[in-house]
């Protein structure tokens, strides 16, 4: 430890060492009522600053505020800080403050020594740049590559899953289902005599049919329901945990809202009818396969009886 500042005047080896560093250094002294008094200073201290020299110990009222408030946090030994000089440009110069006993007395003195950081904070702040805009491109291509998902798996008219996702979901279901003994409905719903209509009345007609159709299931359905557009005109729709009856309930409750509904074409009312068929695990099938042929069973004898009925397997 040096035996004070005082050794900077007196020894002309500590005296041009002292002013001939290059990074800013200064000798302050921590006085009782916390107030820092700078007490000597070397030339690149003064320039950063734009000091007064004097003979005298200089006061602090030259320096920044938030400077001689990071003073006080060294104090306290809080270190290493780092402070940035805002410059008249906007830039910024970091400098990291070390500060050292070099007085062990009362009140002390230190020695200020502030490294210039700026490059490396410069490059620090660069590579965070960098890093951010590459989490970002990460972001957006995760976004898109879920987005893609979302369309090969979705029926474009109707919102609906397609069949593409059917398996997955189905395997999964009754791999749950299984594991906590529950039951599992599936029900298949047919547009009755939807040929007719698209023939009568055309394409665009008929995929009016289709979208009023999924809207009525979709506002119908509970939360847990999955709803696939099977094909052209066909409807398949999960329900986990749902029992034969409450999956009957559910289906005559979407066949009377379709049957209620109207579509207008060629200036007249068009009324649309659909027949369901339900199979349930474990009773009518054990497997994916099993369970939708079961319930396509179902379907195929409500369109023999008469069409716009459910049927339960």
């Amino acid at each position: 430890m040096a035996k004070g500042h005082s050794a900077i005047h007196t020894d002309p080896g500590w005296a041009d060492l002292f002013q001939s560093l290059s990074m800013p250094v200064a000798l302050l002294q921590m006085q009782t009522n916390n107030k820092v008094k700078l007490l000597q200073s070397n030339k690149a201290f003064q320039q950063l600053f734009n000091l007064r020299v004097t003979a005298r110990s200089q006061g602090l009222s030259q320096l920044p505020a938030d400077f001689i408030r990071q003073l006080r946090l060294l104090n306290q030994g809080k270190t290493p800080l780092i402070w940035c000089l805002q410059t008249e440009d906007g830039n910024c110069w970091h400098f990291k403050l070390k500060w050292d006993l070099i007085v062990d007395s009362d009140p002390a003195g230190y020695l200020l020594v502030m490294q210039d950081i700026t490059e490396q904070e410069t490059a620090l702040q660069l590579l965070k740049t960098k890093n951010d805009e590459l989490q970002q491109r990460l972001t957006d291509i995760e976004r898109l590559k879920n987005r893609i998902r979302e369309q090969s798996i979705r029926d474009p008219l109707t919102n609906l899953f397609n069949r593409r996702f059917l398996n997955e979901f189905m395997e999964r279901e009754l791999a749950l289902a299984r594991r906590n003994q529950k039951p599992l409905a599936v029900i298949m719903l047919d547009l009755d005599h939807f040929k007719q209509l698209n023939d009568q009345f055309g394409h665009q007609t008929g995929d009016k049919v289709i979208e009023m159709v999924a809207k009525h299931l979709l506002r119908q359905s509970r939360r847990t329901d999955i709803l696939f557009r099977y094909g052209g005109e066909e409807f398949m729709v999960i329900l986990p945990n749902t029992t034969a009856a409450q999956a009957t309930h559910l289906a005559e409750n979407w066949r009377v809202h379709v049957e209620q509904s109207q579509v207008f074409a060629k200036h007249q009312a068009v009324t649309i009818t659909v027949s369901a068929g339900i199979a349930v695990y474990p009773e009518h099938g054990t497997t994916a396969f099993n369970l939708i042929q079961a319930a396509d069973e179902a379907l195929y004898q409500a369109k023999a009886a008469g069409r716009n009925q459910v049927v339960i397997s």
